[in-house]
């Protein structure tokens, strides 16, 4: 049974579609919603949200964000949210390596931990191309 789901940013409703199943990242580890689910919210990772319809999945990455799962709607609300399709990994590659030099010239404790982030950031969109990009 397909259930709506709503990807939402501070730009407004991102996508809007139909799925049998979504998989989210949680402090808790990967967690997947069915049709028919109780009520839930929860806070979601860095990572990639999977979803499926008729066999054929679709790979979103994101870098936090929250569920609300209600009356076989859910609601992803996010910063940012990327199909995987779109990551220009040339991109990514290369500010993910602009990030690391700088890291390495920083002495102050928040310019580097926001320097972290930025490599996390990098990082997943690197993990999600490779491991889920079919067109590459």
């Amino acid at each position: 049974m397909l259930f709506k789901v709503d990807f939402i940013t501070y730009k407004g409703t991102i996508k809007s579609f139909e799925t049998d199943k979504i998989n989210v990242p949680t402090s808790e580890g990967r967690r997947t919603i069915l049709s028919n689910h109780m009520p839930i919210m929860m806070s979601l990772q860095m990572g990639v949200i999977e979803t499926s319809k008729n066999g054929v999945s679709e790979h979103h990455v994101i870098n936090s964000g929250i569920l609300y799962f209600k009356d076989n709607y859910a609601k992803i609300v996010c910063n940012n949210i990327l199909d995987v399709k779109d990551i220009d990994i040339d991109r990514a590659l290369k500010a993910k390596e602009t990030s690391k030099k700088l890291l390495e010239k920083m002495t102050n404790d928040i310019e580097r931990s926001r320097e972290q982030f930025k490599i996390k950031l990098h990082d997943n969109l690197i993990n999600a191309y490779y491991k889920y990009n079919e067109t590459r």
